[in-house]
């Protein structure tokens, strides 16, 4: 697929007249979905001893990453998302909990993934949130337990 690499050598020449066609995420089954993890707190890819980025391996830490994403997306703040990306964290300071897990749960039932989000706790600590929050997605559940900077 790499052929050779473009006159000002920093980009590659791709050869794409071999693929029939580009499958997208939607129909990849759900249960072997994967996405790479991120270490949202330091803002970084988490790498394996290699230096590759690590991917995530089952079903269930697919779906905590993608509620990481998720709750680490401000709302309306990047164009590439749209609207059904992210939560209004900026936003959360002044609101009562009910409206912060009203806006969690919306946020990641949005992902055609997760089926059922249920915030089970709310605990603020100075400018964090500990949250506890259950997932159902299309292949499997999983727990999610984390804080957030407000």
């Amino acid at each position: 697929m790499w052929e050779t690499v473009a006159d000002d050598g920093l980009f590659p020449v791709l050869d794409l007249a071999g693929l029939d066609s580009i499958e997208l995420t939607e129909s990849v089954v759900s249960a072997t979905k994967w996405t790479y993890i991120i270490d949202y707190r330091n803002r970084c890819a988490v790498l394996d001893d290699a230096g590759y980025p690590k991917k995530t391996h089952t079903y269930p830490e697919y779906l905590v990453q993608t509620a990481l994403k998720i709750l680490n997306t401000e709302r309306f703040r990047y164009v590439l998302y749209g609207s059904e990306i992210g939560v209004e964290r900026s936003e959360w300071y002044g609101w009562e909990d009910v409206e912060i897990k009203r806006d969690i749960e919306e946020a990641l039932m949005a992902h055609v993934e997760i089926q059922r989000a249920e915030v089970r706790s709310i605990q603020r600590l100075k400018q964090e949130m500990l949250l506890s929050i259950s997932l159902i997605g299309l292949a499997g559940n999983a727990e999610l337990e984390e804080s957030v900077v407000t």
